[in-house]
């Protein structure tokens, strides 16, 4: 202990162990404080109770003896920490001539293991310029690949790691792989493992332990953590193929896994990569022998996504099963029994493997599937659908190249009235139509004609009524209706959630009137109903009416389609009444249907007069 110091312990100003400290504290050691980071002690002043400290950034603080004692921890002086105190310049040459010698200069200070973000904190600003880092650490991991003591991480979240350079890589890689306790660790060792295989002198060997720990892991894990453990086989597998070998006698199949799993594989299988749907449906063969495995993959089909849609046809096809694919693709078009993905797919298959259900139903089985999502869900769930029929310039014409007349008819109708498109891409597909079938052209003038026809008369007072529903709807009952629905899901089970449940079917109920509403709006025409003809009865007319049963009079306007008001004897055109009366003139006597149920009453039109 320091004389000095031990003086200050004889006079009761400082304890011994506070001493004992303080003592290793002299001028020039490198220190760190918790809040003010990093320094080097410059003096000490005892008889002041002071100690001098030039912290980073920080020069000329001063501590009390006793604080300095109890805060400050010593930096051994080979430290990276304690280096960029006594020896920046030295360390900014390192980084510019040899980035993988600082890297590990930095594990050694860290305990061997650092996240790319400590290291970033330990370097950026201080030893590498702030602009200049992400293109030194880009170098640096290239350099550091010929390191193979040093482990690079492939993801951010992972950490850089240094290993004993005494102690062989491969031992390293497989303790490391059965020392890790959850399935995301195990899969991240195991692809360390695939990406170093090369210091493996024979990794067949070497790495029995590993595959008999997965065969392991996934027994006793895969009813609670099925996707992990498919990805852990598959990565497996992959391995060994890449080895050219066999996995060692006695381990987990992945068919095993998929015959196991069979009730709830397709939920987990929907976010693997292609290359891993692949093996998991090239599996169902030795899964359920004896064609057990057709019907089975069959199901998956309308379970599944995109990808695995795409997969399951090459397994079907390369087993030599395409008719029974084709089979069952009819089917599922008769049925309407399609989701989005298998759609898109025989869209897309139209000159492959499913060119032979390639037609015309797939394009109302389409239509069939915009409908329903434009009900359930509005707009967006729709998109992926309507941009297959607008983008893809040549699906129309080849669907209808050799359809029946009506048949087409009947898609361009479907076409025209479907509230999912704009009139732009509605006359966009009509024109496509028309280019592969050109007898079809009168038609759509027909069709422009019907349209015409089937327009809503209303007035301009209650068109606005009407948009101003709409917009209620729009912007304060469905929002309402949405956040009800996420506050009873928030109570908990949904299964007995009554809440829930009422909110979800109002929800649907809303939606459906935001599409009446929406297509009531674009087929209405508004008008003010003058100069309309009173040479009989119309729209935008009143009629004088005479009861021949008791000689009573009364006069009804006949408007537009929202117009009714029975208090002020004003009723639409579209009401039983108004059909009876349109067309007639003064003198005709006519069956008025009365106000009970299937009643009628004997009148004459005695005037006709207009409304405006």
């Amino acid at each position: 202990m320091n004389q000095e110091v031990q003086n200050l312990v004889a006079a009761g100003k400082l304890s011994g162990a506070d001493a004992e400290k303080l003592s290793k504290l002299e001028p020039g050691t490198t220190i760190r404080h918790k809040s003010w980071g990093i320094g080097r002690i410059t003096e000490w002043d005892l008889l002041g109770d002071r100690i001098g400290i030039d912290f980073e950034g920080k020069p000329g603080h001063s501590m009390k003896l006793a604080f300095a004692a109890n805060s400050l921890d010593i930096l051994p002086s080979d430290s990276l920490l304690a280096r960029r105190l006594t020896d920046l310049e030295g360390l900014k040459a390192l980084a510019k001539d040899n980035a993988p010698a600082l890297v590990e200069l930095a594990l050694k200070s860290s305990g061997n293991t650092l996240s790319l973000d400590g290291l970033e904190a330990l370097l950026k600003g201080k030893i590498i310029p702030e602009a200049d880092y992400k293109r030194w650490w880009e170098a640096a991991k290239k350099a550091l690949k010929a390191h193979r003591h040093v482990v690079v991480p492939a993801k951010r979240a992972e950490n850089l790691i240094l290993r004993d350079q005494a102690e062989k890589p491969s031992d390293v890689m497989v303790k490391g792989f059965l020392a890790a306790r959850d399935m995301k660790s195990k899969l991240a060792a195991l692809a360390s493992i695939a990406k170093d295989i090369d210091l493996f002198g024979d990794a067949k060997t070497e790495l029995v332990p590993v595959f008999q720990d997965i065969s392991d892991t996934v027994r006793k894990a895969f009813k609670l953590h099925l996707k992990e453990s498919l990805q852990l086989l598959l990565a497996r597998d992959e391995l060994i193929e890449s080895l050219g070998g066999s996995a060692p006698l006695g381990s987990m199949k992945l068919a095993d896994l998929v015959s196991e799993t069979r009730a709830t594989l397709a939920d987990s299988i929907k976010t693997l990569a292609s290359a891993a749907l692949a093996r998991v449906y090239r599996s169902f063969p030795e899964a359920f022998p004896n064609r057990a495995w057709v019907p089975e993959i069959l199901q998956q089909l309308t379970r599944t996504g995109g990808k695995a849609v795409a997969e399951i046809a090459i397994v079907l096809s390369d087993n030599d099963e395409l008719d029974v694919l084709a089979d069952a693709l009819k089917k599922c078009l008769r049925n309407r029994n399609l989701s989005a993905d298998l759609l898109i797919w025989m869209a897309r298959e139209r000159k492959g493997l499913a060119e032979s259900c390639f037609d015309i139903d797939l394009g109302h089985a389409i239509l069939d599937v915009i409908d329903h999502d434009q009900m359930e869900g509005g707009p967006k769930r729709t998109g992926r659908l309507q941009s297959l029929l607008s983008e893809d310039a040549t699906l129309l014409g080849e669907m209808v190249a050799e359809a029946e007349e009506e048949d087409i008819r009947l898609l361009a109708k479907r076409i025209l009235g479907n509230s999912a498109f704009d009139d732009l891409t509605r006359r966009s597909l009509m024109a496509r139509i028309i280019k592969s079938r050109p007898e079809m052209e009168a038609m759509m003038a027909e069709n422009a004609a019907a349209r015409q026809d089937d327009r809503l008369i209303v007035s301009w007072e209650s068109l606005e009524r009407k948009k101003k529903e709409l917009e209620d709807l729009v912007n304060v009952q469905i929002p309402e209706n949405k956040r009800e629905i996420q506050i009873a899901r928030a109570e908990g089970d949904l299964r007995e959630n009554g809440g829930y449940k009422a909110a979800r079917d109002q929800q649907a109920v809303l939606l459906r009137m935001q599409g009446k509403y929406e297509r009531e709006i674009r087929h209405a025409h508004g008008t003010d109903f003058a100069g309309m003809p009173s040479d009989k009865v119309g729209i935008g007319t009143i009629v004088e009416l005479a009861d021949l049963g008791d000689g009573s009079t009364e006069s009804l306007t006949i408007l537009g389609a929202w117009d009714s008001d029975l208090e002020k004897n004003i009723i639409s055109y579209l009401s039983e009444k108004a059909k009876a009366l349109i067309g007639r003139v003064p003198g005709d006597e006519i069956d008025l249907p009365g106000d009970a149920a299937h009643s009628t009453r004997r009148v004459r039109v005695q005037s006709i007069r207009s409304y405006n």
